[in-house]
């Protein structure tokens, strides 16, 4: 058989079939996109629970209290007298952040003395204690400021002067690529390419493995033309689909996508073309159709932790960097998403040359073990090693 005539027939199997496996590498990636969209669709951490404890009651502490409630970060759901009750509060869950405001606010503040308002973040979760104590922190500030400039007016200051000298050193910030800070431009894509790998799995995988059992090529067709008419056909359509998936990215969750269709297809021809090549391995490594389901998930659930999405690759220690380079994601993602955000990755070339790198290595491998399993079959083989290790050639 030709080259082209396998690559036809295997073409031919991802859609035949009362439930064809080539929509599998589409509606995957959709779905993955869909699932945590919606889970990340309110794009920040806002109305933060907030309990009040105002031991003073004045119009200053009122004011302190406005300015908290104006804040798009917390939602005051209540308001307690003693301060060991904030504690209680927090601990049961009624609130995720306390702010405290002492009996002698007011006179600490006509007497110049340091004021000590106390904010209580319950931080077992990161994100409500990281969007606390930024919000709290500005809010401080823009009271310190007004305040300061109260007290040098009524010194007889002029406003403008006493703003001058209240608040002398303004520093103006401008956020870049990602201006709303959002989780949704920050790890929509990396979860999409993760959805990717996944279908590229579960497609590939089984029409490796079935070859063993299922012999539809007689030996004399080269192994390496049965290996590339399986993976071409998963490669392209893996690329179509990232690409589909990208749209409706942009479409409903309005992702940018500010790089060059060159680069972006690019990366994603290396990427998927290196995924699948290392899900053949793990393939023609596994005794049946199922174990190849089952081995490659054991290597594709740590790739998302290690991609660098969450936690960036370069606080990793030396450990968790040599374990994170054996993962296509990690070279993928962080690209992926400069791109989309920045327009521009400029460790672009360098990833791809380095998964390019590890897909040939597992590719060459995956073609010595697809030879030897073809030619012995796994009892076969077994039998053979144990015969060469006595003397005897033959099986």
């Amino acid at each position: 058989m030709t080259f082209l005539q396998i690559l036809r027939r295997e073409w031919g199997i991802l859609w035949k079939g009362r439930f064809p496996v080539a929509p599998i590498l589409f509606l995957l990636p959709l779905a993955f996109t869909l699932a945590f969209g919606i889970i990340y669709y309110q794009n920040s951490v806002e109305r933060i629970p907030l309990i009040i404890c105002d031991e003073e009651q004045s119009p200053v502490s009122r004011t302190v209290i406005q300015a908290y409630s104006d804040s798009e970060k917390f939602s005051i759901t209540g308001e307690v007298y003693h301060a060991e009750d904030m504690t209680d509060a927090l601990q049961s869950g009624s609130a995720i952040a306390a702010l405290y405001i002492p009996a002698d606010l007011s006179k600490k503040i006509k007497t110049g003395d340091p004021i000590d308002l106390l904010i209580l973040v319950d931080s077992a979760n990161n994100m409500f204690g990281n969007a606390a104590m930024t919000a709290a922190n500005e809010i401080n500030k823009t009271l310190a400021v007004g305040i300061a400039s109260q007290l040098l007016e009524a010194g007889n200051q002029l406003p403008q002067a006493a703003m001058s000298m209240a608040y002398p050193v303004r520093m103006g910030i401008r956020i870049i690529n990602n201006p709303t800070t959002g989780y949704s431009p920050f790890m929509l894509a990396g979860l999409t390419m993760n959805g990717l790998q996944i279908a590229i799995m579960l497609v590939i995988c089984p029409l490796v493995a079935r070859e063993f059992h299922h012999r539809v090529y007689r030996k004399q067709v080269p192994s390496w033309k049965i290996i590339a008419a399986k993976i071409l056909p998963v490669w392209g359509l893996s690329v179509l689909s990232f690409f589909v998936s990208l749209i409706f990215l942009h479409t409903c969750f309005a992702i940018p996508a500010r790089g060059s269709f060159f680069d972006l297809g690019l990366i994603m021809a290396v990427f998927t073309l290196t995924v699948s090549c290392i899900m053949t391995l793990f393939a023609v490594c596994s005794p049946d159709e199922v174990m190849s389901l089952q081995e490659p998930l054991l290597y594709i659930m740590p790739g998302l932790l290690y991609s660098g999405l969450s936690w960036p690759d370069f606080y990793m220690n030396q450990l968790a960097e040599v374990i994170a380079f054996i993962f296509p994601m990690r070279h993928g993602a962080d690209v992926v998403r400069d791109l989309l955000l920045s327009g521009y990755a400029p460790a672009l070339y360098s990833q791809c040359l380095q998964m390019l790198l590890m897909g040939g290595l597992c590719l060459l491998l995956a073609w010595g073990v697809f030879i030897v399993r073809r030619r012995y079959g796994t009892v076969n083989l077994i039998r053979h090693v144990f015969r060469r290790e006595k003397g005897e050639t033959t099986l």
